[in-house]
């Protein structure tokens, strides 16, 4: 008899968030958040994966960072509005592989008007990483709407 597949809960949880965000993104000027994973580098090397991210990134980089600013779920959605409203296209978020990222790369991000956002200095696993970021993107969203989603202070 054959086990039944095993449920990847968090991925559900990012992708849940991810649809929940997309319907409140365009009203507010917002493209919509798109998902993408790109491999990590074979070699696990930071600047292989720096030149794979170059490619894919558009518009201004966000990078998950522990070395990156912490902030609140509502100076995440203003970075957001005040990104869309000097005219950046879009916004991409990046989860860094097991070694981080390259520090070349940060620079690069940074010196380009992009930003290091932290969840606190530890470092998460990327899947749950990625439930969280998927949260906050929704949750700035909801905050930009006016949405009762968002009660925090």
């Amino acid at each position: 008899m054959a086990r039944p597949a095993k449920r990847d809960v968090l991925s559900e949880a990012a992708a849940d968030y991810l649809k929940r965000a997309n319907g409140l993104a365009r009203p507010l000027g917002f493209k919509g958040p798109d998902d993408h994973f790109i491999s990590p580098s074979k070699s696990g090397d930071p600047a292989d994966e720096a030149d794979r991210l170059r490619g894919a990134v558009s518009g201004a980089a966000v990078l998950l960072d522990e070395r990156g600013e912490m902030m609140s779920s509502p100076q995440i959605a203003s970075f957001m509005a005040s990104q869309r409203d000097s005219g950046v296209r879009s916004l991409s978020f990046c989860i860094g592989g097991a070694d981080g990222f390259d520090p070349g790369f940060r620079n690069e991000v940074v010196q380009a008007g992009g930003a290091l956002l932290a969840f606190g200095r530890a470092v998460w696993p990327h899947a749950l990483c990625r439930v969280m970021l998927a949260e906050q993107i929704y949750r700035a969203l909801a905050i930009l709407a006016r949405h009762p989603y968002h009660r925090g202070g």
